[in-house]
């Protein structure tokens, strides 16, 4: 897949149902994010934006096919407020568009043809008392439709061990499940592929909120086909990750590098480790996504341990990226080690 950041400046990357934008690169994070809301907002570019990406447009491009906007929809979550928006009755939410498929439904449609029924009757009452006045004035009670009902009838709460809260009151860690829900529920009614990008969501969201959503957002993609997800920002989210997430990572430093499958990967490090891995698989992919924040990163690791250092200078050194001389005297490291850092 490639993604026009701008005018013919590409990021490519092997696509995935769950891929993970991670590097400290944020500016290159900001390009990827601001092209996929430019792209979602499905209309044609202004005259400064075609500045940015010429007057063809963003081009997103899968197997060489050029995808057009209106062929999927993305939702981004950023901060609090974009999980709120969802779930609320705001415009083009996933809960408007959840409660307007209603307007087909039977049984409310029943329910409303029995309250135009008792506007009827009161519109007669009215009449009956105006004829006592006038007999030019009459009342006309407006009908109740669906789409009225829902404009100035419709209220949400939020409610908690019997108590109610206004929507707007509720902390984004609260709603993940009602999100999770209507987005399924559109999924299944839509049949429509959809993108969902989670940006910095450590920011907003607690750890165990992060992995309910992106758990439950992986399960959505896996059962339904339909739906890819893109997890974006600076430092690695404290996830469950397994081997599969090697290569669904995509670090954003002054180059963007994904990672091979997770034998390759492993292989790699084994060939360029100075002396014999010690790391289980489980261990070595954990010990990856720890310091991928740092990798082509011209900072100092601190605060890492130093089968992690190590392996920091093994990656930087594979991918072509220089690195900083790092501390070699710790008595954990083997003499092959410490000769390496510093080399």
């Amino acid at each position: 897949m490639k993604i026009e950041i701008e005018d013919n400046q590409f990021i490519e990357f092997d696509e995935s149902q769950r891929l993970f934008f991670y590097g400290h690169n944020q500016k290159l994070a900001h390009e990827l994010v601001r092209s996929l809301k430019r792209f979602s907002n499905k209309k044609n570019l202004n005259e400064l934006e075609e500045l940015v990406y010429g007057e063809n447009g963003i081009e997103i491009y899968r197997d060489e096919q050029l995808l057009k906007p209106g062929s999927i929809d993305i939702h981004f979550l950023q901060d609090s407020s974009s999980i709120y928006n969802e779930v609320s009755f705001d415009k083009l939410s996933l809960m408007t568009d959840f409660l307007s498929a209603m307007s087909e439904n039977v049984e409310i449609n029943r329910e409303l043809s029995k309250i135009e029924d008792h506007l009827l009757k009161i519109e007669l009452i009215f009449n009956e008392k105006l004829g006592k006045i006038s007999d030019n004035i009459s009342s006309n009670v407006a009908e109740l439709t669906y789409a009225e009902l829902m404009k100035n009838n419709m209220f949400l709460s939020y409610v908690d061990q019997s108590h109610e809260f206004p929507l707007e009151m509720m902390d984004a860690n609260e709603l993940i499940d009602e999100y999770l829900l209507l987005l399924k529920d559109k999924l299944a009614r839509d049949l429509k592929e959809t993108w969902v990008v989670l940006i910095n969501i450590a920011s907003f969201l607690s750890l165990e909120s992060s992995q309910v959503l992106i758990d439950g957002l992986t399960k959505m993609a896996d059962d339904t086909g339909l739906l890819h997800i893109f997890i974006v920002g600076e430092e690695s989210l404290n996830l469950n990750y397994d081997l599969e997430d090697i290569p669904n990572t995509v670090i954003l430093t002054n180059e963007v590098c994904q990672m091979p499958e997770f034998e390759n990967f492993k292989s790699s490090v084994m060939n360029h480790y100075p002396a014999t891995l010690r790391m289980t698989d489980e261990e070595l992919c954990s010990a990856f996504f720890e310091i991928i924040s740092c990798i082509g990163n011209d900072i100092n690791a601190t605060g890492k341990s130093y089968e992690y250092i190590v392996l920091l200078k093994v990656i930087n050194d594979i991918l072509g990226f220089s690195s900083l001389k790092f501390n070699s005297q710790v008595k954990e490291l083997t003499d092959a080690e410490r000769a390496y850092l510093e080399s």
